[in-house]
């Protein structure tokens, strides 16, 4: 059996003490002697330009060559001029902008884009004037441009654009530029033991390392960055290779950080950390166990699907055919995966991340998706977090949005005004068994014990066909006597599932796009489809349906079982 604890979030003191250190550094990098601290030695050149291995959008790239910035299904427009371009300096002078959109402009991620620009010659002219302004307006350190992550970012995609930015016959410029650069690094050397925490924390980190790779004398930089890797990786990358944060979003964005470092490191003939590759390939392995059968990810803690191009290119990129060692065992981040045939269920078995890496946390303890073969079709709502979908995202976090079990229409995890994720299961167990090729597991969480007295069980079985899923989900009383509540047991269906009918009160049958059918069935409860929203894809919101099992508890036990099978079209 794996145990798996969330440090209790009912102590207030750490959390004060990291806001007034947050706010002391900020003070203190806006002071004269911090402005003091970032002279040095101005480069006169890069000692070379790192690789950039993951493919930008051409859309985006020729919105950026039309005066537009186009980002998560967004595109940002000039208010004010007629055709909504940004001429000039305008865009980094914009005031009322959306924060959303502040680090992705700032961090200059969309140079990956306008260098798919068509017109070469047009996107160089276009990246030159956008970064000649920028360096106008915050060639001294800013509160939100200067922070670490941003500009361990923007470090990175300076020197990886450089083609782009610094080509060009204007030395006062390029001097500029390279001065700049060197004062960012300088920066994060001082800002990089800041109380970030998850992929903020490596950007930063990676930024000053990059700096220290590829920019004159940069040893020191080197050095330090070193240190605070390996320091970072024992935090943020558990045992098996997910991350603290529990978001499988999290871990490709983190993957792809350390997949250029450590291809520079190659690149420019440096020794790497020791723990470096370890802890990508076990990053690796936890990666493809979040895949369904699209090769997309799972839907969990505000993770989107991506792309099945993307997630290819970054395995292929993480792929070191002289490492043969298996990964480590155990389930620290909490995810389960049962795949037989062409059936892939993924559940999430683990508590929330701790408070501080909580971020990004749904209320889904225990939710689970289904897939058979390249088709999903029991699914999670999906992370509304992109410009697109904002809106929605407090919705998208409920236990409700899941496939899961919700008593009493509350949260298993309650979701706090800051956005973290406060009291909630506290001790999710879990175990996995395997016998002639069928696989079973039992899971239970303790979110709704404080306020309920109740523990929840969820058990999932496949057979070896992969063609027959059965569940069981028991809810415990633990108190002497308790009122009926209300559960809802939800299954939500991707919107390329039909319902073509009822076939009686306790069944009905589901329709894939290939046309195969699947019975669902159920005991203990009254069944109900009720109207559902797909976040999955990230830029859009889709309409779906979701099936809904609903009945009160009993007095000290309450036991709902459910299945889905294929079965030949009987019309």
């Amino acid at each position: 059996m794996t145990e798996i604890r969330r440090n209790s979030v009912t102590s207030f003191v750490p959390n004060v003490q990291s806001r007034l250190k947050k706010m002391a550094n900020k003070v203190g990098y806006a002071s004269h002697i911090h402005e003091l601290r970032l002279k040095g030695k101005q480069p006169l050149h890069l000692l070379g330009t790192p690789s950039d291995p993951w493919a930008g959008s051409v859309a985006a790239g020729s919105h950026i060559l039309s005066g537009r910035f186009y980002y998560q299904g967004k595109t940002l427009r000039n208010p004010e001029h007629n055709k909504g371009e940004w001429q000039g300096g305008e865009a980094w002078q914009a005031k009322n902008l959306d924060s959303r959109w502040q680090p992705y402009l700032h961090s200059f991620s969309w140079l990956r884009d306008l260098n798919r620009g068509v017109d070469r010659q047009a996107a160089r002219r276009r990246g030159i004037m956008l970064t000649r302004n920028w360096l106008q307006d915050f060639d001294h350190c800013h509160d939100l441009a200067w922070a670490p992550d941003i500009t361990g970012q923007r470090i990175i995609n300076w020197m990886a654009y450089a083609p782009l930015i610094l080509d060009t016959s204007d030395l006062k410029y390029r001097g500029k530029l390279l001065n700049c650069l060197a004062r960012q690094a300088r920066h994060l050397y001082h800002t990089c033991d800041d109380p970030l925490r998850g992929v903020a924390r490596l950007q930063a980190i990676c930024g000053l390392m990059m700096a220290g790779l590829y920019v004159p004398d940069g040893e020191n930089w080197f050095k330090k960055a070193t240190g605070l890797l390996k320091r970072a990786l024992a935090t943020e990358i558990l045992a098996d290779g997910g991350m603290a944060s529990r978001s499988p979003e999290d871990l490709h964005k983190a993957l792809r950080v350390l997949l250029v470092v450590r291809a520079s490191h190659r690149a420019m003939g440096r020794n790497k950390p020791e723990i470096l590759d370890d802890v990508i390939r076990r990053m690796t392995v936890k990666m493809k166990t979040l895949l369904h059968g699209d090769g997309k990810l799972a839907l969990f803690n505000g993770s989107n699907e991506l792309t099945a191009a993307e997630i290819a290119a970054t395995l292929s990129f993480a792929a070191d055919n002289k490492d043969k060692t298996p990964a480590p065992g155990g389930e620290k981040s909490g995810f389960r995966r049962l795949h037989n045939g062409d059936m892939v269920v993924i559940i999430d078995a683990g508590p929330p991340a701790d408070l501080e890496v909580s971020q990004k946390n749904h209320a889904g303890t225990l939710s689970f998706e289904m897939s058979i073969d390249q088709q999903r079709v029991i699914v999670n709502c999906g992370g509304a977090n992109t410009l697109a979908l904002a809106e929605f995202n407090p919705l998208s976090r409920t236990s409700a949005a899941h496939s899961t079990l919700v008593l009493a229409n509350i949260n298993s995890s309650e979701i706090r005004k800051d956005g973290l994720i406060g009291q909630g299961p506290t001790v999710v167990r879990s175990t996995q068994t395997c016998a002639r090729g069928h696989g079973l597991l039992e899971t239970s969480h303790d979110g709704y014990l404080s306020q309920f007295g109740i523990i929840h069980h969820r058990a999932i079985y496949i057979n070896d066909l992969g063609d027959d899923m059965r569940g069981e989900d028991v809810l415990e009383c633990r108190t002497v006597s308790a009122p009926a509540l209300k559960y809802d047991v939800r299954f939500h269906l991707h919107p390329d599932i039909t319902v073509p009918r009822q076939e009686a009160a306790d069944r009905l049958l589901l329709r894939l796009p290939n046309g195969e059918y699947w019975q669902f069935q159920f005991s203990g409860g009254r069944l109900s489809m009720e109207e559902s929203i797909y976040f999955g894809g990230g830029e859009r919101m889709q309409n779906g349906r979701q099936i809904v099992v609903s009945g009160a508890t009993k007095t000290k036990k309450t036991v709902i079982k459910w299945s889905l099978r294929r079965i030949e079209n009987n019309n």
